[in-house]
């Protein structure tokens, strides 16, 4: 998330420089000239003949709209369809983020991916559902007085089907395809008592510690909460957890790349266009004379982004 909120600085700062700097750039800065010939006097041609006109020289306005499309599709493409030096620089940095975040992003996916394969091969085998509701059937429901259990434990209202609704109730494992199941086994204490490297007997009169006990509490004091396989589960599930997590945030600097992107080069076409108008109106002309059997004239429009 903070790598996201620096690339976010980064890119609203391009916007404001664009904003504030509209028509800086100037000086030795990047020049479209235009020219056109607009006529030639030739020596047998007299003051008073006319001046014949070239073509009209026309500089076409660029599309809001798609500059925007443009850098929905890639971050940057919108700024380089506005021209410049600085569409061109700011939109060849964005690009250039967007692609390398790009394969960061698939890249930590699938090391996520790896790691994941490998901590749900570790608890297919140290982790075993029927030795987890073994215990929770003859040790803590046999012990616990609790009523919620009383289709487990008393002849007058035994139900075997009931009971195990009861218990799963208490104890909500989920079915091993799950994404939750995965998470309970490693993340939940109440949960321990799968691991094949937890053995309740290591505890001195484990049992006893069971027959006060509220279902909906912390384990009794005394019960080991851990075993060395859960806890190597815990560093594997961790690791792909932060592949994944990584993954993330190169997919948020990849939308917030897009939407600053976007941005921009709706101003900087803004920028651009107002800058056509101008010179519409009062155009910058630069002539320059030469000798060719005759004085010849040219006029350059020059127009600086």
């Amino acid at each position: 998330m903070m790598l996201a909120i620096r690339i976010l600085a980064i890119s609203v700062g391009f916007v404001a420089l664009a904003v504030a700097c509209g028509d800086c750039g100037t000086g030795d800065g990047f020049d479209l000239m235009v020219r056109s010939s607009i006529g030639g006097i030739t020596s047998d041609e007299g003051p008073g003949s006319p001046v014949d006109i070239a073509t009209p020289v026309t500089v076409g306005r660029k599309s809001v709209a798609r500059a925007m499309l443009l850098s929905a599709v890639l971050p940057g493409l919108g700024q380089m369809y506005a021209g410049g030096r600085r569409g061109y620089a700011v939109g060849g940095t964005m690009a250039a983020v967007d692609v390398l975040s790009a394969w960061l992003y698939f890249d930590n996916n699938r090391k996520g991916d790896d790691k994941k394969a490998d901590y749900q091969s570790f608890a297919r085998d140290h982790y075993k559902r029927d030795r987890f509701e073994a215990y929770v059937r003859d040790t803590i429901v046999a012990l616990s007085p609790d009523p919620v259990f009383e289709f487990c434990t008393d002849p007058g209202s035994y139900d075997s089907s009931k009971c195990w609704v009861s218990i799963h109730n208490v104890f909500p494992l989920s079915d091993r395809d799950d994404a939750a199941y995965y998470e309970q086994i490693g993340d939940e204490y109440r949960y321990v008592f799968g691991w094949d490297d937890w053995y309740s007997n290591r505890t001195p009169n484990h049992a006893d510690v069971w027959i006060d006990w509220d279902p909906y509490t912390a384990l009794p004091a005394g019960i080991p909460t851990t075993s060395i396989n859960r806890e190597t589960y815990r560093g594997m599930k961790s690791e792909a957890d932060d592949f994944f997590g990584k993954a993330d945030r190169y997919a948020w600097v990849m939308v917030i790349g897009r939407v600053v992107s976007m941005i921009d080069a709706a101003i900087l076409v803004k920028l651009r266009n107002r800058d056509l108008a101008a010179i519409g109106d009062n155009p910058r002309l630069i002539f320059k004379a030469g000798l060719n059997g005759g004085p010849n004239f040219r006029v350059g429009l020059k127009l600086r982004f």
